[in-house]
């Protein structure tokens, strides 16, 4: 499925996207392993400042048109708000247009954070039930090996059932 740009820019108004949103561009400038730390266990509005949200939408926006006519095998397209001469001048790179849009982005988030706070609520008690299914799954790998050893049969090796063996192996 290809993504809309105008539907990543509806914030929470737009559920499946602003998932989406969260869990596929937010760790990319946040960092996959804080993220994964932290969306099962805290609302985003804890983890993700408001300021840094608009700043991944921004990056989205920049970077979006970019993407696509360079998927479709175009070479040297431009984005929006910045230059190859990034990190050289003042702002980073990004024109004038772009940190307009940006201070636009934060006050879209400010009120996207005010009008629609369930959506946050929503988002993690989804990433809990996620997290709980896993564990339940791995907990059923694991009393599927002992049944087996105990019904003396020895478990397939695999990637994870060696993991789980090696679990029980230190339990013994």
């Amino acid at each position: 499925d290809s993504i809309e740009l105008r539907r990543v820019l509806l914030g929470r108004k737009d559920r499946e996207m602003f998932h989406w949103f969260l869990d596929t561009i937010v760790p990319v400038v946040v960092g996959v392993a804080k993220v994964e730390q932290l969306k099962s266990n805290m609302l985003p509005t804890e983890w993700l400042p408001r300021s840094l949200e608009a700043f991944c939408l921004l990056c989205v926006e920049n970077n979006f048109v970019k993407v696509q006519r360079e998927a479709n095998g175009e070479k040297d397209v431009p984005t929006l708000w910045t230059r190859d001469s990034r990190g050289k001048k003042k702002n980073q790179g990004w024109t004038q247009e772009g940190i307009r849009r940006y201070n636009h982005l934060v006050q879209m988030v400010k009120l996207d954070r005010e009008t629609l706070q369930l959506e946050d609520t929503l988002y993690l008690n989804t990433k809990k039930d996620e997290r709980l299914n896993r564990e339940m799954e791995k907990l059923k790998r694991k009393q599927e090996i002992i049944a087996s050893k105990e019904r003396g049969w020895e478990a397939a090796e695999d990637d994870l059932s060696s993991e789980c063996e090696s679990d029980l192996d230190n339990e013994e």
